[in-house]
């Protein structure tokens, strides 16, 4: 064991590679992992790890410490690396210029995002929005989604989702109809894109000069860890959300209650008080932590409104609307009740 975690040391030759060897020990999902990077350098933690013992090293960092050298291996390291390349995937990590402006707190921010297609969107002046909705929506989610996706693209807004089937795989197609770009964030490497169902639209999004986005190296297959990080990331790369449908507690629902944390105003289109598919976004609207979205126009006023006061990064502009700042990195979380509506 520990001629591998030295011989993975070896390996971790810069930051990039470093990153890459600490995520594949560390879910996306860790807050310690990036904190201690923020702390020591990539490289040198690695380094640290592979020693036996961290700098100023606590009971809970010795804990996780030997958790992490206790999931490295020597053989899946070398395979990532190499798939990486040879699967022709790019690699983003913190402080280089395709970074992504992300909403929060950096220490839960990945340490890795693996790309596949144009990641020039991720840091690209256009407006992200994300449509969300139901896995399984009525025709009037679908219809709404289409829509908004096509009236959205049409205004040079680049369409964000999960790619999960129903609202969000409409919104991406939307999107390719209007010959606009998608993003779709995914849960698991993306040489597994998840879900399988949906992997001829993983491959259209590329091939319509789209990006998908992934915070797991290649191989890794999706969880309930990961799911929940894919729906962290896709919020905070967000500049406003829009759920057409969802129920309580479904995917939807949780992903726009985490860029309500985050300070990414979040809106939702009402739908029947009958209809089950609507209990989420409807809810969201009676607590008003959500403007309501009839169409495109109101989704793109989301990113005009004025924002709660919060320390302003450096905000992205359409060419065609003024887009307010996204929240400051060391900005805290926005509670529902200070959304302006």
């Amino acid at each position: 064991m520990r001629r591998d975690l030295s011989e993975i040391a070896d390996r971790a030759i810069d930051e990039r590679a470093a990153r890459i060897v600490l995520a594949l020990a560390c879910e996306p999902g860790d807050q310690l992992a990036p904190q201690l990077v923020a702390a020591h350098g990539a490289v040198d933690l690695v380094r640290q790890v592979s020693d036996g013992a961290l700098q100023g090293e606590t009971p809970r960092l010795a804990r996780w410490r030997q958790d992490v050298a206790g999931r490295l291996d020597l053989a899946e390291v070398s395979r990532v690396l190499l798939q990486t390349e040879e699967l022709g995937l790019g690699t983003l990590i913190p402080g280089e210029p395709g970074w992504p402006a992300l909403a929060g707190n950096p220490a839960t921010h990945p340490l890795v995002l693996w790309t596949r297609g144009d990641s020039s969107h991720l840091t690209s002046d256009a407006p992200r929005v994300a449509v969300i909705g139901a896995r399984v929506p009525t025709d009037y989610g679908r219809d709404v989604a289409r829509a908004l996706a096509i009236d959205l693209a049409d205004r040079r807004v680049t369409i964000l989702g999960s790619g999960w089937p129903g609202v969000d795989a409409t919104a991406v197609l939307g999107a390719a109809l209007a010959g606009g770009p998608a993003i779709a964030v995914l849960p698991a490497g993306l040489d597994r894109p998840y879900p399988s169902s949906n992997a001829n639209l993983f491959r259209a999004t590329v091939a319509n000069g789209g990006v998908l986005v992934s915070a797991c190296p290649p191989g890794r297959d999706t969880n309930r860890t990961r799911t929940q990080a894919r729906g962290r990331l896709l919020a905070a790369l967000a500049d406003a959300v829009v759920v057409t449908e969802g129920a309580y507690r479904s995917h939807a629902i949780k992903i726009a209650q985490e860029a309500v944390r985050l300070g990414v105003p979040v809106g939702a289109v009402p739908g029947p008080i009958t209809d089950v598919t609507s209990t989420g976004t409807n809810d969201l609207l009676q607590r008003r932590v959500a403007r309501i979205i009839t169409h495109a126009t109101d989704a793109t006023n989301l990113i005009t409104a004025p924002r709660p006061a919060t320390p302003a990064a450096a905000g992205r502009s359409s060419g065609q609307e003024p887009v307010a700042p996204r929240p400051g990195n060391d900005s805290p979380s926005t509670p529902p009740a200070l959304i302006p509506l």
